[in-house]
């Protein structure tokens, strides 16, 4: 399985903790003993990307009526940015849709996408739709019995052009809610629980399944608007596993699992290039549970540990795998 260099958005501009980084393969006939650990990473990396993207949308939209909220507007197009700009665009685009009260009932929005059109600040190109029950609360309202729940349409499936030859078509998902839980240090943790997140690329012959949850903590309690989100600094846990659309050694279909075995943690205020967002520190785990080539495959699991970053400075990002160390990037 051959890996392009990628970069994932995946909750938002506003939200932006969530970028994630696929690193490059060596060139095909060189020989690299860390090949495998990339290809493992980078697998769990895309594949968390795509289960993540519809938490993506319900944070921009979070951002979004909170901001209508606290402007004290009827219309969600007359909600503006600090520098007054109209939000709904900044946030997704002029081309898509937003169905408030969606089929009659209060809180429920349907979002749908234009693949071809435009695109949120920052935000990925996608098709479909999805339909958000908000219970007409915002994700800073929430108590411990409200959710919030994320459907796909299976009229309009989310897709995405992932490159010039390969669309991914997420199919459906069994369960996927985002409720607010208090965390240790007094914050509000926005648990996004996903059971049975089906994805496949057009190119290939498996359907991905996966399965848990992501922890994002924003370290602020004040409500969640466009201009809080970007000032404040989040950290992410995740706890995901399942069969994956893609086969690491291109045989077998990818079981993997995804852990930070340290949060992830991000400052949106400390610009970086391209739309990246800075990541200050966090270690990540990956391993494979299923059947895979010994040997292709000579170690199951890897390690990415990030460090660094004190004040905005210089990050790097070291992977381990089968006994060796590698800095793979640094900002």
């Amino acid at each position: 399985m051959k890996m392009k260099t990628l970069k994932y958005l995946l909750v938002a501009a506003v939200l932006p903790l969530m970028m994630i980084s696929c690193w490059p393969e060596p060139e095909q006939g060189q020989e690299d003993p860390m090949t495998p650990g990339l290809w493992i990473y980078n697998t769990a990396v895309i594949q968390s990307t795509y289960a993540l993207d519809p938490a993506a949308i319900a944070f921009r939209l979070n951002c979004l009526l909170t901001d209508k909220k606290l402007q004290g507007v009827e219309n969600l197009n007359d909600v503006l940015t600090e520098a007054e700009a109209h939000e709904k665009k900044f946030l997704f685009g002029e081309m898509t849709l937003i169905e408030e009260d969606y089929k009659g009932v209060a809180g429920d929005y349907r979002i749908s996408f234009d693949l071809a059109g435009d695109r949120g600040q920052s935000d990925r190109a996608r098709g479909g739709a999805v339909i958000i029950s908000t219970r007409n609360k915002l994700l800073t309202e929430m108590t411990d019995n409200d959710a919030w729940i994320i459907e796909t349409d299976a009229n309009d499936q989310l897709n995405y052009q992932a490159s010039a030859s390969e669309q991914i078509t997420c199919e459906g998902v069994d369960e996927y809610s985002i409720t607010a839980i208090p965390s240790d240090d007094g914050f509000t943790t926005y648990r996004v629980a996903i059971k049975g997140y089906k994805c496949k690329s057009h190119v290939g012959v498996y359907t991905s399944s996966w399965l848990g949850e992501y922890g994002i903590t924003p370290k602020t309690n004040e409500p969640l608007g466009m201009a809080t989100a970007r000032k404040s600094v989040f950290a992410m846990t995740i706890a995901m596993d399942g069969p994956t659309f893609a086969a690491v050694d291109g045989v077998n279909q990818s079981h993997l699992r995804l852990l930070t075995t340290e949060p992830n943690i991000y400052k949106p205020s400390c610009s970086m290039s391209g739309g990246v967002v800075y990541r200050s520190s966090g270690e990540e785990y990956v391993s494979i549970l299923g059947k895979y080539d010994t040997e292709k495959i000579p170690s199951s699991f890897v390690i990415v540990k990030f460090s660094g970053g004190a004040d905005c400075g210089k990050v790097s990002a070291t992977m381990t795998y089968n006994g060796e160390n590698r800095v793979l990037q640094a900002n």
